[in-house]
């Protein structure tokens, strides 16, 4: 293999080894004996399995990011349409990426990796919320939207959506019920269009999430 098949095997084999056996339980031997690579070759590329979750997140984001923009470049959509349509076509990318999503869960679980995974939010957010602030800048201009200051709005409504990100993961992990779940998600839907001064029910989560989360508690099954 050459040097970037080498890298890309690294990070392909951690993914399923950790999806599969968890973080801690997965050591560096094991993945070198899987990929079917020297030491040498694993440490010319990464450094600890830290530096592999780095790899892995970086890639995820970077794909989910591309989405994204493909969504707010789509023309004859209103604002209040495309950010719907971004909450669709992101639940869809993870119930796509589930084997990646289970393996960054289980890396940052339990405060793992709590540094690399405050660079990601960072990251997240240094790319989502200008997304975010153009998307409401257009609606602003169109007359579509009634908010005054859509850098502001974007960011309040990344910090809003990261926390019921947060607060999904948890109630899930706590193995709480999807009918409770929805109804959760149905109060955030109403804090997002009660924070950009829409009509109930103009931003859709619990549709989208619930559709992606139930796919999830079924092919786990």
């Amino acid at each position: 293999m050459g040097s970037d098949e080498t890298r890309d095997a690294i990070v392909r084999e951690s993914v399923r080894l950790f999806s599969e056996h968890g973080y801690e339980k997965t050591t560096v031997q094991a993945i070198i004996d899987t990929v079917g690579i020297s030491k040498g070759a694993f440490y010319h590329h990464f450094s600890s399995k830290e530096e592999i979750v780095g790899a892995i997140t970086e890639g995820y984001i970077a794909e989910g990011l591309e989405y994204m923009h493909g969504v707010a470049r789509e023309e004859g959509l209103s604002a209040v349409e495309k950010l719907n349509r971004l909450i669709e076509v992101t639940q869809l990318y993870k119930v796509q990426r589930q084997e990646t999503r289970d393996a960054m869960d289980r890396a940052f679980s339990e405060g793992r990796n709590l540094k690399l995974e405050t660079a990601i939010v960072r990251q997240l957010r240094a790319h989502t919320v200008p997304l975010f602030a153009r998307i409401l800048q257009e609606g602003i201009s169109r007359g579509e939207l009634e908010i005054a200051g859509a850098d502001v709005h974007a960011e309040i409504l990344f910090h809003l959506l990261l926390g019921m990100k947060e607060s999904l993961r948890e109630k899930m992990r706590a193995g709480v019920d999807l009918e409770t779940v929805n109804g959760m998600l149905g109060v955030y839907e109403d804090a997002v269009c009660r924070i950009l001064t829409l009509p109930k029910g103009s931003i859709r989560l619990a549709k989208p999430y619930m559709s992606r989360l139930y796919e999830t508690e079924q092919s786990r099954e």
